[in-house]
């Protein structure tokens, strides 16, 4: 008789080369070899079913695994108790079939919940994202501080805790695409031949060269971009599948440039282009230039476009006779809109990412 094996647990066998080359492959050498230690050794036959079921079941998820990650499971599996669980079996293929479903089940959904972010990855690449089923790395921040990330372009990738960064190595030959749950900053190297898109649960971004940040967590209600240097154009998951389906190259998104951002609301299923929070100068001046002395508010608006690369909407003929007399060097961009506005007796509103002056003149 056979007695090789005869000690394994089903987790032994679920590890063993040539016990997964006859479950998963189908080898004609593996499938002889069992097939003949099965008719030798019946009393394992539960032990080896447990183990079939085991491996199968990961198979038809589409998940591989390499050895360290097999033992991570199967350690989950082994020491999960079952005394609760013996009580109620009442006799053999009751107990065989419910081990199955409780280790496979049980230990397979523990460490799906402890080892990848709560993102239906699967769901998101059978859509768009084919080539990233393979050769693909993923990084998940489980730290309490961001982490940085460089990728094989040249692009730099801050990944904020409890974040997950899913990208191709190499990236393909056309574009740059990574999948992203959580929220990161990226610092994307310019090439205009390989455009670079980040995907994620809810919206996609696509952009040339340029720093930005997304903030989007597949089970939230709101994602967010903002950006902070460059252009950027934001998409709904809703308008790439329309694209995809109609064939067409031309989509319906929204465009960013500096300070501004785009939310999407879950519920509504549509994005909301504004200004960010808290806008930053993207240029550099001396102090002296924020120093206005009876100058127009023409060239004072021009002169907030230029360090925020805000568009800022007036009445030319209505504010032709108001003039600005202030020292601007130290207020945020709202402190500035606020002084402007009482100088000049206007008003400001936020429409579109872009600064509406409302103003009856100046006397």
């Amino acid at each position: 008789m056979n007695t090789l094996y005869r000690n394994y647990r089903f987790e032994d066998f679920a590890r063993d080369e040539r016990f997964r080359r006859w479950v998963l492959d189908n080898e004609p050498e593996s499938t002889h070899y069992w097939t003949e230690w099965m008719n030798q050794n019946p009393d394992c036959a539960e032990t080896i079913q447990l183990a079939k079921a085991f491996l199968l079941a990961l198979e038809n998820d589409e998940t591989t695994f390499n050895q360290a990650e097999l033992e991570q499971i199967t350690q989950l599996i082994v020491t999960i108790p079952e005394k609760p669980v013996v009580s109620f079996w009442k006799n053999t293929a009751f107990r065989l079939a419910a081990s199955i479903l409780l280790v496979v089940g049980v230990g397979f959904g523990l460490y799906k919940y402890l080892s990848t972010p709560s993102l239906p990855l699967a769901e998101m690449e059978d859509s768009f994202l084919p080539q990233l089923t393979n050769n693909y790395l993923e990084s998940t921040n489980q730290t309490n501080i961001p982490q940085k990330i460089s990728l094989e372009d040249g692009s730099t990738v801050t990944l904020y805790p409890k974040s997950s960064l899913r990208y191709p190595t190499p990236f393909n030959a056309s574009r740059r695409e990574v999948y992203l749950n959580g929220k990161a900053f990226f610092d994307i190297s310019k090439n205009p031949q390989k455009p670079f898109w980040v995907y994620t649960h809810h919206i996609s971004t696509q952009v040339l060269g340029t720093s930005f940040m997304v903030n989007s967590f597949a089970d939230a209600q709101e994602a967010k971009v903002e950006v902070k240097t460059g252009k950027v154009s934001v998409y709904t998951r809703k308008d790439l599948e329309k694209a995809k389906q109609s064939q067409q190259n031309m989509m319906a998104g929204v465009v960013l440039t500096p300070n501004q951002q785009a939310a999407f609301l879950k519920n509504e299923e549509r994005l909301f282009k504004s200004i960010v929070e808290a806008p930053e100068a993207v240029v550099e001046a001396p102090k002296q230039e924020f120093i206005f002395e009876e100058t127009p508010v023409s060239q004072v608006f021009k002169f907030v476009e230029k360090m925020y690369g805000i568009s800022v909407i007036y009445d030319a003929k209505t504010m032709e006779s108001c003039y600005l007399t202030a020292n601007l060097s130290d207020e945020s961009l709202f402190d500035k809109l606020d002084l402007i506005c009482k100088i000049t007796h206007s008003t400001y509103e936020m429409v579109d990412g872009q600064i509406i002056i409302h103003s009856r003149g100046c006397k």
